[in-house]
């Protein structure tokens, strides 16, 4: 009890003469440092512009949401590769592709196979038949069904066996396009020229641009020529 009283006396002579305000001062001050410390310290929030959406952003999001499906485009055909080559078959390749990628595609040509009878930069075409020829072999040409409606029948439009020769004018070489009426050594060495300069033909009788070929030449070989 003593020990308490003597305790109290002497936090009573501090105050005393320390002086209340000057406590109170202090106090004070130190609540001041330590909010000043807890502000300087804390976590700032977010800035508001985060919450605000960007114009740009949303913009984007609309043209996407609004663009048409894109259509698939043709990129591959299908061409029988024959003749002179180590493994003749079906082959299908990229849009743009040439005679020298069916070769490849092929197996490559035999030994026997006279490429130099072949434009081997010809673009390939969607259906067609490449057919690499052997050395002093005779001109290769297909030969297919040709009929005409009459009174809704078919009927083999001549020869007795209904066949009809047809060379194909985009692939067919100097020999075989000399197998076409009216068509020489001069008429198909102009018929190569022109295609190796502005591609293949869409029709048969753009034969007409080609130099020495008028109507009445292109009627003799309309039977007998097509594209592919």
């Amino acid at each position: 009890m003593k020990l308490i009283d003597a305790t109290l006396v002497k936090i009573k002579t501090t105050i005393i003469w320390f002086g209340l305000s000057r406590l109170i001062g202090s106090v004070l001050s130190l609540v001041a440092v330590a909010l000043a410390g807890w502000w300087l310290l804390r976590v700032p929030p977010p800035p508001p512009e985060d919450s605000i959406p960007i114009a740009g952003t949303v913009t984007t999001l609309s043209v996407m949401a609004i663009s048409p499906p894109t259509t698939a485009l043709i990129t591959e055909i299908t061409v029988h590769i024959a003749g002179a080559v180590k493994t003749p078959g079906i082959y299908q390749f990229h849009l743009g592709a040439r005679i020298n990628d069916g070769v490849v595609a092929a197996g490559g040509a035999t030994t026997q196979a006279d490429l130099d009878s072949v434009n081997l930069a010809t673009l390939l075409s969607e259906g067609e038949q490449i057919y690499i020829p052997k050395r002093n072999e005779k001109p290769h040409v297909l030969v297919q069904p040709r009929f005409t409606n009459s009174n809704n029948s078919t009927s083999p439009e001549n020869s007795s066996n209904g066949l009809k020769m047809s060379i194909n004018i985009n692939t067919a070489t100097a020999i075989e396009l000399e197998q076409l009426t009216g068509v020489g050594p001069s008429t198909a060495k102009a018929i190569i020229e022109y295609r190796e300069k502005n591609g293949a033909f869409k029709t048969v009788e753009d034969l007409l641009n080609v130099r020495g070929i008028g109507p009445a030449k292109l009627s003799e070989i309309l039977p007998q020529a097509r594209v592919s």
